[in-house]
C-alpha cells in the first residue's frame, strides 16, 4: 500500500488518480474534520497531521511506500522531518518526496532553501528514497495569472526576462506514480520540467492567442508585488517567500537553473510533457456535459 501525503494538492490529487488507475492500494492522509469525498473511488482515508507523530504512525501502519508533499508553510522543514522520521521508523521500502527544481540548502530563496534542507535530511536518513524536483507549476498561469489580468489586458509579475520551464502538475504526478510503482528508482533524483522554457512575455503572447485579445506582461518591482500580496491578506512569511522565489528566477535569467529543460517526463512516463498552449486550450474549452 502507498500512503499519499498531500493528496489535496495539484500534484497529489493527480497522483491519486494515477495510482488508482494502476490498481494500486492507496491511502491518503487527511486532517481531522476533512472529508474524503473529493478523492477517487478506492482511496482509503487516514486522519492525521504532519505535526502529530502518533497520527502519522497510525497512518503508515500497513504501508510500504510513501509519497510526501508538504504544502508551503513556515514549518515546512520540521513537518517534512517528522514524516521522514516516521517512515524510517516504520521501515518503509521507499519514500518519494516532492521537492523543487534547484533545491539547495544554501539558496537565498525560502522555498528553494527549505526544500534543499529537507532533501539533505532525507538523503542522510538512510531511508530508501527518490526525490522529484518539479519546476514552477504551469497551472499557475490559468489559475493565478489570468485572474490578475486587468481591464486593459495587462498583468504584472516581478519576473524580469527570466525564462522558466514551467511544468504541468499532471506530468509531475505521472512521474511520481511511475517512481512509486516500478522498481529501480531508489536513490535517484528527478528534475521535472515542461518541454520548453519561456519568459512571461512569451506567456503573454500565448495568452493573447488563447484569449483572442492583446495581453501584455509588465515587469514590476518586488515591493509592488509584496504590497499587493500583503493587501490580499497573505501572511508575511509567504509574501517574502513568493517574492524572493521570483528574485531567484531573475538571477537564473534566461539560461540558468530555472530555464533548464529535461526529458524526465518522456523518459519516465513514455509520453511527452504537456505544453502551455495545450493547457490554455483546455482552460478555454467549455466544460463537457
Amino acid at each position: 500500500m502507498i500512503l499519499v501525503i498531500g493528496g489535496r494538492s495539484k500534484i497529489g490529487s493527480a497522483l491519486l488518480g494515477e495510482l488508482v488507475a494502476k490498481r494500486v492500494a492507496v491511502r491518503a492522509l487527511i486532517r481531522s474534520g476533512e472529508g474524503a469525498g473529493s478523492f477517487p473511488s478506492g482511496v482509503e482515508a487516514a486522519t492525521g497531521d504532519l505535526a502529530d507523530l502518533d497520527s502519522l504512525r497510525t497512518a503508515v501502519a500497513g504501508v510500504d511506500r510513501m509519497f510526501l508533499l508538504c504544502g508551503p508553510t513556515e514549518d515546512e522543514v520540521k513537518l517534512n522531518r517528522n514524516a521522514i522520521d516516521v517512515a524510517k521508523e516504520a521501515g518503509l521500502s521507499l519514500l518519494v518526496r516532492s521537492s523543487i527544481l534547484g533545491s539547495d540548502s544554501r539558496s537565498k530563496a525560502t522555498f528553494v532553501r527549505d526544500h534543499g534542507v529537507c532533501d539533505d535530511y532525507l538523503r542522510q536518513s538512510s531511508l530508501p528514497h527518490a526525490i522529484v524536483r518539479p519546476n514552477l507549476f504551469m497551472q499557475n498561469v490559468p489559475e493565478s495569472t489570468i485572474p490578475s489580468i486587468d481591464a486593459s489586458g495587462t498583468f504584472y509579475v516581478n519576473a524580469g526576462d527570466a525564462c522558466i520551464s514551467m511544468v504541468d502538475t499532471r506530468d509531475v504526478a505521472a512521474v511520481a506514480a511511475t517512481v512509486l510503482t516500478e522498481p529501480g528508482h531508489a536513490g535517484n533524483g528527478y528534475d521535472v520540467t515542461g518541454p520548453k522554457a519561456f519568459s512571461y512575455s512569451e506567456v503573454a503572447a500565448a495568452l493573447s492567442k488563447a484569449m483572442n485579445r492583446k495581453i501584455t506582461y509588465v515587469d514590476v518591482p518586488d515591493d509592488a508585488v509584496s504590497n499587493a500580496l500583503s493587501g490580499f491578506g497573505f501572511p508575511a512569511w509567504l509574501v517574502g517567500a513568493l517574492v524572493n522565489l521570483y528574485e531567484d528566477y531573475r538571477r537564473s535569467g534566461n539560461d540558468g537553473y530555472a530555464a533548464q529543460v529535461t526529458d524526465t517526463v518522456k523518459r519516465i512516463t513514455g509520453h511527452a510533457g504537456r505544453t502551455l498552449d495545450a493547457l490554455l486550450a483546455e482552460h478555454a474549452a467549455p466544460p463537457s456535459v
